[in-house]
C-alpha cells in the first residue's frame, strides 16, 4: 500500500482533523524546540553572551524572576562571583559561588523585570575580571495555563457507539480514583475529571451501583468531577428551537442529584455554534460556552479572544471563548504512547501511566503558543487548553504529577488542572470589565457533513417537528391522561444523538464503519418512527377507525386553512368531502391513491370535523394544466421543455415575474458537481439533466402538477414535480433522485434564481432570524448556511418565502460548498457574502474522507415550497415555514376532538412554539416565541377556562413568579410559562 493511500485511509475528522492517526497534518504546525537565541558580542573578552528565556523561576526570596542564561565561552568563571543587576533605577547585588569552573550561568532577574520589554544592566565581578553588559529583555507575561483534562466524546468515531459509551462511563470511576489519590497535591496539581458531555454522565448514572452513585455525588461536590452542561458535541445549527433547549435537558436532573448547579458548556471539535445557543443556554442557567475546536484555518480569528456573546433578544448573554485546539494532548503524547492503549477497554489498561510524567508534555508547545499571543499584543495572561490522549481515550494519570513537577520547576507559566467554571471565573475576575460584546451567528463549518446521508437527515427534520406536534396533542387531548414524558424524552434523545457531530467511523472504508453508520442511521429512523407513534397514541382517546368523520387538528397558535392529505385507507369511503356544516369542500383523488381536500378556518390549537362520502367532488377549482404550463388564480408557472427548469413564475395579481430573466439557473434547476476544490486548483466539473420529458401528472380541480422526468449526472433518473393547488398562493416542488452510489467526490444542488432586485436574504435559525454577513460574527462560515424552517428574500416592495422540508443546507449567490472535508484551505472560504437573490439547496454530498459515509444511493425526495408575497412581513414568513413543517394532523373520529383551546395569544408577532405536559404531568408548559425585531406585548387568553396558576418558568419547568398573563417578549425572544388547571 502506498504512503499516500495509507494517509488517506487514516485521515481523521476529529481530534485535530487530519492528525489522529498521522504524525503531521497539512496546515497543522509541526512542533520543534526553537533554537536558543543567543546574543553574542563581537570581540570584547570581558563581556558575555546571553539568552533570555520565556519562563519565570522562583528566586531565593520566593518571587518569580525571568531566567537569563549567561555564556562565557572564552574565560570560564570560578570562585566567588559578585552579581549586580540594575533595572529601572533599582539595584540588586548577590554573591554566587559555583562549585566548579563554569562557562555558563543561569541568572534570575529581579521580580517583575520582563513583564514588559526592558533593559537590564548585568555586571559580574570574578576576581580581577569584571563582565558587564546591557541585556535586552523582551516582554513575557506571567501566564497561567489552565489544563482541562477530558476524553473527547466522539460517539462512534473510534468504535461502536456502545463501546464508546462503556469507555467514557469507566473513565468517571478512574477519574474519581485519581482525584482521591491526588487530593493533597499542591493546588493546581490536584486532579479534576471533566466528562465533557452530559450524555456521559447520564449513561454513568443509569449503569452505576448505589455505591458508585454515592461516590459520584461526593466527587462532584468536592469538585473532583466537574460537569459541563451540553448533551454532547452537536451540529447546533441543525437543531430546531425546541431541540436546542433539549441540549441542556440532562442538566437539571444531574444538578438535582448532586446539589451542584451546572453553569458551563463546552463544544469540542466542531467549530462554530448557533446564535440561538445563547438564549437556550441562558434559559437553562448556563453562563459560559467554551469552544475547543478542531484545527482549522479560520479559527485563528478568535483564538484566545473571549467575548460576551449577546443573544438576538438583546438581553441574554454568555461568556464565549474559543480556546486552544483540543488535539494537542494527542499530538504531544497520545500519538507516541499509542492508540492501542489509549483507546483500550482492556482490563489491563484503565489509564495512561508512564515512568516519566514530564516527557512528551507541553514543552516547547506552551512557550511557542504564548509567544504568539505576546507578539499579537494579547491583553490576557490566561491560556486555556485541553488534555486528551485521543478521541474516546483513557485518562492520562501522569497529568497531576507532570503539573506538580512543572510548577516546582517554573514559577510561570503556572499550570492548573481545572474545569471550565474555574477558567471562566478567572477571566471574569481579571478581565470582566474589558471583555467585548458581540452579536451574531457563529455559522458552523462542519454542517456540510449533513449531506452525507440525505435520507436520514430528512427523517430527523420531520421527526423533530412531529415530536412538537405529538407533545401538543397530548396537551390538547389528554386532560385526564398522563403524557408519556419519559418516552417522549427518549425520542428527543434519539434526535440529539442524530445531531451529534460524529456520524461514522474514522476510516469509512473499514468493515466496522458500516456497523457504526447503521447505528447512527437508527437514531434518525427511530426518532421519526417514534414521533409518529406518539402522535398516534395521543389520538387514541378520540380515534374511531370505522367512524365516518375525519378530524383535522391544527397544532399551531393561529387559525389556518390549507391542504389536507388522507391515506387511501382514510379516504376509502369516497371522493367527496363535506365540512361540519354539511358543505362540500374541494377534493381530489390523486394518482397515488391518496385523497386531498381543502380545509378552511381550522381554529388555533383546535380542530374541525369533516366527512368523506361516496361519490365524486362536484366543485370546480381555479387550476389549469397544459403541456408546459400550470396556473391557478395566484400564479402561473412555465417549464422549459429542454431543461425541466421553471423558466417563468408569474404572480398574476401584480404581473411580477419572479424568475430572473435569462438566468442560467432559473428555478428548480439541477446542478451536479463532480469533484471538489482541492488546494488552490478547481478540480470539479458540472453536469445538468438531459433527455427531459414533460408530462401532466395530476389534473384535477384541487391540484395540477407537471413532472419533468430526465436523465441526470450521478443518478439513474431525476423526477421534478411542480405543483399548484386551487386557492393556494404558493408553488410546491417535489424533487426525487434515484441516486447512483459512488465514492467519487460529488454534490447535488438545486438552484433558485429569484427576480427580487436588491432583495435581502433572511434565514430562520433557532430562536432568531439571520441576515448573512450582517448577523454573523466575524470569520463565521459564509460558504453555506443551515436554516431551520424558511428563507425569505425581500426588497422594500415585495419578496418570497422559500422552504425545504428535508434538507437544511443552502448556499447564497453561487456554488460555494464544493470544498474538501473539514475547514482548512483559507483561500477557498468566502470572506463575505455578496448581495444575491440566488439560492442553492444543497441536499447531498460526500466531501469527507472520514467520519461520514463515503457514498449514498437509492431513491430520495426533497420537497420545496415558494410563497410570493408583498412587503416583507416576518409573521407571514414564519407562519408559512411552520405550516409546511407542521401539517394538519388527521384522525378518523365521530366527534370534534378539540372544542376549545386551552390558551390563545393576541399578538400575531408572538407564536406558541411549544405546548406540552410538564415533566411531572401536573401542568402544561407553554413556550412563546417572538418573530419580531422589537419588544412585543402579548396577553394570554383562556378559551377553555382560566388556569388556577400561571407562572413564568425556565426550561427546567420549576415554577417561578406568578404572571398576570400579559408579558413583554423581547425581540426574537422566548418566554416560558407553567400553567396549572
Amino acid at each position: 500500500m502506498s504512503p499516500a493511500r495509507l494517509f488517506s485511509l487514516l485521515w481523521p475528522a476529529c481530534l485535530g482533523y487530519a492528525l489522529l492517526q498521522t504524525g503531521y497534518a497539512p496546515g497543522f504546525p509541526v512542533l520543534r524546540p526553537e533554537p536558543t537565541k543567543i546574543f553574542s558580542p563581537k570581540s570584547d573578552p570581558f563581556t558575555f553572551d546571553y539568552a533570555v528565556k520565556p519562563w519565570y523561576k522562583y528566586r531565593p526570596d520566593g518571587k518569580p524572576g525571568r531566567e537569563v542564561l549567561l555564556y562565557f565561552p572564552k574565560t570560564p568563571l570560578s570562585g566567588k562571583i559578585l552579581l549586580t543587576t540594575e533595572w529601572e533605577g533599582k539595584k540588586e547585588v548577590r554573591e554566587l559561588a559555583p562549585a566548579t569552573p563554569c562557562d555558563s550561568l543561569a541568572v534570575l532577574l529581579p521580580a517583575n523585570a520582563g513583564l514588559s520589554a526592558t533593559t537590564v544592566n548585568i555586571t559580574l565581578q570574578n576576581g580581577e575580571r569584571q563582565y558587564q553588559r546591557q541585556v535586552a529583555v523582551p516582554a513575557s507575561k506571567q501566564w497561567t495555563v489552565y489544563i482541562y483534562p477530558h476524553s473527547h466524546v466522539d460517539i462512534g468515531y473510534t468504535n461502536l457507539q456502545e463501546v464508546v459509551e462503556d469507555l467514557h462511563v469507566r473513565n468517571i470511576d478512574v477519574g474519581i480514583d485519581i482525584a482521591r489519590k491526588t487530593q493533597h497535591y499542591p493546588e493546581g496539581a490536584r486532579f479534576i475529571w471533566n466528562p465533557e458531555a452530559t450524555w456521559v454522565v447520564r449513561s454513568y448514572l443509569k449503569k452505576a451501583s448505589p455505591q458508585q452513585k454515592k461516590s459520584f455525588v461526593e466527587a462532584v461536590r468536592k469538585g473532583w468531577i466537574q460537569i459541563d452542561g451540553a448533551h454532547s458535541n452537536l451540529n447546533t445549527s441543525a437543531c430546531s428551537d425546541e431541540e436546542l433547549l433539549r441540549v441542556f435537558e440532562n442538566n437539571h436532573a444531574i444538578a438535582a442529584a448532586t446539589g451542584v448547579p451546572i453553569t458551563t458548556m463546552v463544544q469540542m471539535d466542531n467549530p462554530g455554534g448557533s446564535w440561538g445557543l445563547v438564549q437556550a443556554a441562558a434559559q437553562n442557567g448556563v453562563k459560559a460556552f467554551f469552544s475547543f475546536p478542531n484545527y482549522y484555518d479560520l479559527r485563528h480569528s478568535w483564538d484566545h479572544k473571549p467575548f460576551y456573546w449577546v443573544a438576538q433578544n438583546g438581553k441574554d448573554r454568555i461568556f464565549f471563548l474559543q480556546a486552544a485546539s483540543y488535539g494537542w494532548g494527542y499530538r504531544l503524547k497520545g500519538s507516541i504512547y499509542g492508540l492501542a492503549k489509549t483507546q483500550s477497554l482492556s482490563p489491563k489498561y484503565d489509564r495512561v501511566s508512564t515512568a516519566d510524567p514530564l516527557k512528551n508534555f507541553i514543552d516547547p508547545f506552551i512557550f511557542q503558543e504564548t509567544a504568539k499571543l505576546e507578539k499579537a499584543n494579547s491583553p490576557y495572561d490566561i491560556y486555556a487548553m485541553t488534555w486528551s490522549m485521543a478521541d474516546n481515550c483513557l485518562i492520562d494519570a501522569d497529568l497531576p504529577e507532570a503539573v506538580r513537577l512543572w510548577n516546582e520547576r517554573y514559577a510561570f507559566p503556572k499550570l492548573k488542572i481545572a474545569g471550565i467554571k474555574e477558567i471562566h471565573a478567572a477571566y471574569e475576575a481579571k478581565y470582566g470589565s474589558v471583555i467585548p460584546e458581540y452579536k451574531g451567528d457563529f455559522t458552523e463549518f462542519w454542517t456540510n457533513g449533513l449531506g452525507s446521508d440525505a435520507r436520514r437527515v430528512g427523517m430527523g427534520r420531520r421527526g423533530k417537528e412531529n415530536l412538537v406536534q405529538a407533545e401538543a396533542l397530548w396537551a390538547l387531548l389528554g386532560k385526564n391522561r398522563p403524557a408519556p414524558v419519559d418516552s417522549l424524552s427518549r425520542s428527543w434523545e434519539q434526535l440529539l444523538l442524530a445531531s451529534e457531530h460524529t456520524w461514522g467511523y474514522q476510516d469509512p472504508r473499514a468493515p466496522l464503519a458500516k456497523k457504526v453508520e447503521a447505528n447512527k442511521a437508527a437514531f434518525f429512523e427511530q426518532a421519526e418512527s417514534s414521533s409518529k407513534e406518539w402522535i398516534r397514541r395521543a389520538l387514541e382517546p378520540v380515534a374511531k377507525k370505522e367512524a365516518p368523520g375525519i378530524a383535522v387538528v391544527n397544532t399551531l397558535s393561529w387559525p389556518r386553512g390549507g391542504i389536507v392529505t388522507l391515506s387511501p385507507e382514510q379516504g376509502r369511503a369516497g371522493d367527496r368531502v363535506v365540512d361540519d356544516q354539511g358543505k362540500e369542500v374541494l377534493s381530489q383523488r390523486l394518482s397515488s391513491g391518496e385523497l386531498i381536500f381543502r380545509a378552511e378556518n381550522i381554529p388555533a390549537l383546535g380542530s374541525r370535523l369533516y366527512k368523506v362520502l361516496p361519490g365524486r367532488c362536484s366543485l370546480s377549482g381555479d387550476t389549469e394544466a397544459g403541456a408546459a404550463l400550470l396556473q391557478n388564480s395566484f400564479l402561473t408557472a412555465t417549464l422549459d421543455p429542454a431543461t425541466g427548469n421553471i423558466s417563468r413564475l408569474l404572480e398574476r395579481k401584480t404581473g411580477r415575474e419572479l424568475v430572473r430573466p435569462s438566468s442560467p439557473v432559473a428555478l428548480n434547476s439541477y446542478h451536479y458537481l463532480l469533484g471538489v476544490k482541492n488546494g488552490k486548483d478547481s478540480t470539479f466539473t458540472t453536469g445538468h439533466p438531459t433527455q427531459v420529458a414533460l408530462r401532466v401528472k395530476e389534473k384535477g380541480p384541487l391540484l395540477v402538477s407537471l413532472e419533468a422526468v430526465s436523465e441526470a449526472p450521478g443518478c439513474r433518473s431525476l423526477t421534478r414535480e411542480v405543483r399548484l393547488f386551487s386557492g393556494q398562493p404558493y408553488l410546491e416542488l417535489v424533487n426525487t433522485v434515484d441516486k447512483i452510489a459512488t465514492r467519487k467526490k460529488e454534490g447535488i444542488h438545486f438552484g433558485f434564481d429569484f427576480n427580487v432586485p436588491q432583495g435581502v436574504v433572511r434565514m430562520d435559525i433557532p430562536w432568531g432570524n439571520m441576515v448573512p454577513d450582517q448577523d454573523q460574527v466575524p470569520s463565521a462560515n459564509k460558504n453555506w448556511f443551515t436554516f431551520q424552517r424558511h428563507v425569505d428574500i425581500s426588497n422594500p416592495e415585495y419578496g418570497l418565502t422559500w422552504t425545504c422540508i428535508e434538507s437544511p443546507l443552502v448556499e447564497v449567490g453561487g456554488l460555494s460548498g464544493n470544498i474538501l472535508d473539514g475547514a482548512r484551505q483559507p483561500w477557498n472560504w468566502l470572506k463575505s457574502t455578496p448581495p444575491s437573490q440566488t439560492l442553492y439547496s444543497w441536499p447531498l454530498n460526500n466531501h469527507w474522507d472520514t467520519n461520514f459515509p463515503l457514498e449514498q444511493g437509492g431513491l430520495m425526495s426533497f420537497r420545496y415550497q415558494v410563497l410570493p408575497h408583498g412587503k416583507y412581513d416576518p409573521v407571514v414568513a414564519a407562519r408559512f415555514g411552520l405550516e409546511q413543517n407542521r401539517p394538519f394532523v388527521v384522525v378518523a373520529t365521530d366527534k370534534n376532538p378539540v372544542d376549545r383551546a386551552p390558551v390563545s395569544v393576541d399578538n400575531p408577532n408572538i407564536m406558541i412554539s411549544t405546548l406540552k405536559k410538564s415533566a411531572d404531568n401536573k401542568a402544561l408548559i407553554l413556550r412563546l416565541k417572538s418573530v419580531s425585531g422589537q419588544p412585543e406585548r402579548v396577553t394570554l387568553g383562556w378559551p377553555a377556562g382560566t388556569p388556577r396558576s400561571v407562572r413564568t418558568c425556565g426550561a427546567d419547568e420549576r415554577p417561578g413568579p406568578k404572571s398576570p398573563g400579559t408579558v413583554m417578549v423581547l425581540p426574537y425572544g422566548m418566554t416560558t410559562f407553567r400553567l396549572e388547571f
